[in-house]
Parts: structure tokens; sequence; C-alpha cells
């Protein structure tokens, strides 16, 4: 069954999709009594874009799949400079904090689109860990939480503005499931640490050189990774 984001159960995830588990790498191949009873707890949320999926300083109190849309987790500065530290979309997992005892988010989440989230909660996913084999699986999403966040420390340590947008596209769009990715200009300066114009400008320049297309106002598609890859290596 796919997902159905007109369902009139919002609070039956097993009425909703193929098993929002499928997406936890760590959950998926629980028994299946222990699947169905985690789905039994679980809600989904329709949100609106610009609505928070939650606020900094926030309880962590579940694991969210984001099921269709993109959201972004972000932080601000006191002159209220906004610093984006993720961006989320189609079947990510927001679930940082959820093993540590009275855990609070330290960013904000917000909604770039229309979004469909599902709920699991903590509880049930620290009932879950208690089985050897699924502390394995963490210890392997831990490892490949701590990769994703040493490339984006790489991208931000690349000093010519061209080449840190460059290097960010990429990184954006391998992690996109579609042909193309979308994304505000606004958001990709928050993600890089630059200015709006400056993101603008290096974007110019990237699409004058064929190095990148743009498809629609906001869309991005790399038709050569490997020759992007060599510029940003020059």
């Amino acid at each position: 069954m796919k997902f159905n984001p007109n369902c009139k159960k919002p609070n039956t995830c097993e009425e909703c999709t193929d098993r929002c588990i499928k997406n936890i790498a760590f959950l998926y191949g629980l028994p299946e009594e222990k699947q169905i009873d985690i789905l039994r707890h679980s809600t989904h949320k329709t949100l609106r874009r610009g609505d928070f999926v939650f606020h900094e300083g926030d309880s962590v109190e579940s694991i969210v799949i984001i099921k269709q849309g993109q959201v972004k987790l972000s932080t601000y500065e006191a002159d209220g400079r906004e610093n984006i530290i993720g961006i989320f979309a189609d079947n990510d997992t927001i679930w940082e904090g959820v093993f540590s005892a009275a855990s609070s988010y330290p960013y904000s989440a917000v909604c770039l689109t229309k979004t469909y989230c599902c709920y699991i909660r903590r509880a049930d996913v620290e009932s879950a860990i208690s089985d050897p084999k699924v502390a394995l699986k963490v210890i392997h999403m831990l490892s490949n939480k701590l990769h994703d966040a040493n490339e984006r420390s790489r991208i931000l340590s690349i000093s010519e503005p061209v080449k840190r947008v460059a290097a960010f596209l990429i990184y954006r769009e391998k992690r996109s499931n579609e042909p193309y990715f979308t994304l505000r200009l606004d958001d990709i300066a928050g993600s890089v640490g630059l200015r709006a114009e400056t993101v603008s400008r290096n974007v110019r320049k990237l699409v004058s050189d064929g190095l990148i297309e743009k498809v629609g106002r906001s869309g991005f598609r790399i038709p050569d990774f490997e020759r992007l890859n060599s510029f940003i290596s020059e």
C-alpha cells in the first residue's frame, strides 16, 4: 500500500503507508507483532509550508519521518541571522536526541513545502533497541550521521564561494530521490554561510559555465557530476 496523504484516519499509520518503519533502518526487520504495535501508537500530521514540526527547546518525544515534503532545521543568531543545520526531504528521518534522557531539540524544524510527517513514539523506540541486533543498527546509523556532519563541515571549509555553493549543490543532489531538487536561494545561503546575493551571483556563474542547470524558478540539476567535482578540486 502506497502512502496516502488524503487518508481519513491520520492516527492509524497502518492505513496510510506500507509501514513507515521501513524508513528507519534500525527498526525495519523487527518481528511482525512488534512492528504492528509500534505503528498502532504512531501518528500522522499534515503540515503547511511555514508550519513548525517542532521548535528549538521542545522536548524530544518521538522520531519524525518526513513522508513527503521538505523540512529545514535552523538556529538563529542574536541578530536574527539564520543558520541552516540541514534540509530533510521525502523519507528522511529526524531522530537526534531520541536516545538521550530529557533531551530537547537544539534547533527548530520548519516546513519548506506542504509536508506529511509520521511520528514514532520515543517509548516504543527505547523498547525496540533493547534487542542487541537493533542496537548494532543504531551504531551503524550514528556512524552515517557522523559522516554526514563531516561532509557538511568540509563544504563550509571551502574558501571560494562559488566552489562552496557547487559542493553544497552536489551534496543536496545526492540526497534527492528526484531528477532534480528544489531550494530557495535564501535556504542555500543559510546552509553555506553566505549572503543570498553572493549565492545568486555564483549560481548564475555555474549555470553560465554549464556546470549546473536551473529547472523552473528554484530547481537545480547537475548534468555532469565528474565535471563539477573537477571544478571544485581545481
